[in-house]
């Protein structure tokens, strides 16, 4: 076990993007193997998706920079002062608890109220579901290779830690764990 938190190495191009027999349309009748696929491939090729994700979004704030850091700002200002009544407000914070899902989805709400408030929602949601379902589509449809199993099944043990290791276990999205019970 380690405590250590790593960012899996990048992969090369010809691996991340391969040929077009590295591809296959998941069988979605059976959607524990197609989560456990996304899964696979979200750690193996998590600093890829970072690049992409990074790339995509500064070219978007590139071509639109006041929606973006207009949302960017917005988004930061609700959730600080959510976060400031909730830590004065007992009854807030037992709905968090008792509601997280719920709380979230106020918070968007609020959030996407604002957001049309100053006309930027479509561009700010656009620049992080862009990037988002380009990786999602990614990670459904890359088979897997022998290298991608032997790095996943060391995160699994423990072995090694990595951030998207710690954020689909945030998300409760880790699909092995619920193979295991």
């Amino acid at each position: 076990m380690t405590d250590q938190v790593r960012f899996a190495p990048f992969r090369k191009i010809e691996d991340f993007i391969g040929k077009a027999e590295n591809y296959a349309v998941p069988n979605l009748n059976d959607m524990l193997r197609v989560n456990n696929r996304i899964e696979q491939n979200l750690l193996y090729y998590q600093t890829n998706y970072f690049v992409c994700f990074l790339t995509i979004f500064l070219l978007m704030s590139i071509i639109h920079p006041v929606p973006i850091f207009s949302g960017i700002f917005v988004v930061i200002g609700l959730f600080v002062v959510a976060n400031i009544l909730s830590n004065k407000s007992p009854e807030i914070q037992r709905f968090k608890k008792e509601r997280p899902f719920l709380n979230l989805i106020i918070v968007v709400c609020i959030s996407g109220f604002f957001f049309n408030l100053f006309g930027f929602l479509l561009t700010f949601v656009f620049s992080i579901c862009l990037p988002l379902s380009l990786i999602l589509m990614h990670a459904a449809l890359r088979l897997r290779n022998l290298n991608n199993k032997i790095e996943n099944k060391k995160e699994l043990l423990g072995l090694t830690k990595s951030p998207m290791g710690m954020l689909l276990e945030f998300l409760d999205f880790l699909v092995n764990e619920k193979l295991k019970e």
